[in-house]
């Protein structure tokens, strides 16, 4: 045996047994490449005198060494794509996480509250309570009327500008119907008067129908409410 050899083996040894060692392994690697050449160097030594046992050693501890070396880089890749998996889940989760939410307000802020809420931002809330048929309009057609009750949750008086009330029919936006005589229970000023902060107020509306039949449907939200939260409901003509 020689010194070179023995030193290439143990220190070859070592390097493979730590080589499964997270973050250890990296000292393993070094160990390997000082044992190689020292295997190495008993190789050619023992072959130079002619000693076989010693040989075999330093054989042995350069296959151990080249092995330590190996199983290092290959535990290293394995664990670079364990963190990267686990790490990739993760994000992957967050991010879904994020998305959902996001949808989720999303939803929330587009979502239609039915018959009543509120609308504008909060500021106001809406009730509908009616649609019921009503006479005919300066031109005689056919006309039904919304009640709606509205209360101010603003710090400030009312302004009418900022509801925004639309009615369909058949998918059809109807038009605001104007009378020549004033129909009973309707008020055509209810919806431009001010009513001052937590008062409430009951609006009537008429529109003109395209058949005393079909239902309607209303939606309420506010004007310059970038939200797009709404009240909706859907009236069978009484």
């Amino acid at each position: 045996m020689t010194a070179l050899g023995i030193t290439g083996f143990v220190l070859s040894i070592i390097a493979v047994l730590i080589s499964w060692v997270p973050i250890v392994n990296n000292f393993a690697a070094i160990l390997g490449a000082i044992a190689l050449p020292f295997a190495i160097a008993g190789i050619v030594v023992t072959r130079r005198k002619g000693k076989k046992r010693g040989r075999s050693l330093a054989i042995a501890a350069t296959i151990i060494a080249v092995l330590s070396i190996v199983f290092t880089l290959a535990t290293q890749g394995m664990y670079s794509k364990a963190i990267d998996d686990i790490f990739g889940t993760t994000n992957s989760s967050t991010q879904s996480s994020t998305k959902g939410k996001t949808q989720a307000e999303g939803s929330e802020n587009t979502k239609s509250a039915d018959k009543e809420g509120d609308i504008d931002s909060g500021n106001y809330h809406i009730k509908l309570v009616s649609v019921t048929k009503s006479g005919n309009d300066y031109e005689g057609k056919p006309t039904a009327i919304l009640t709606y009750e509205l209360t101010n949750k603003k710090n400030e008086n009312s302004n009418f500008m900022d509801v925004n009330i639309q009615a369909f029919q058949n998918g059809h936006e109807l038009d605001t119907a104007i009378y020549m005589d004033q129909p009973e229970g309707y008020d055509a000023e209810s919806s431009t008067q001010a009513i001052q902060p937590s008062a409430s107020k009951t609006v009537t509306v008429g529109y003109v129908l395209e058949d005393e039949i079909s239902p309607v449907s209303i939606e309420a939200s506010g004007t310059l409410d970038m939200s797009d939260a709404k009240v909706t409901g859907e009236f069978s003509l009484q």
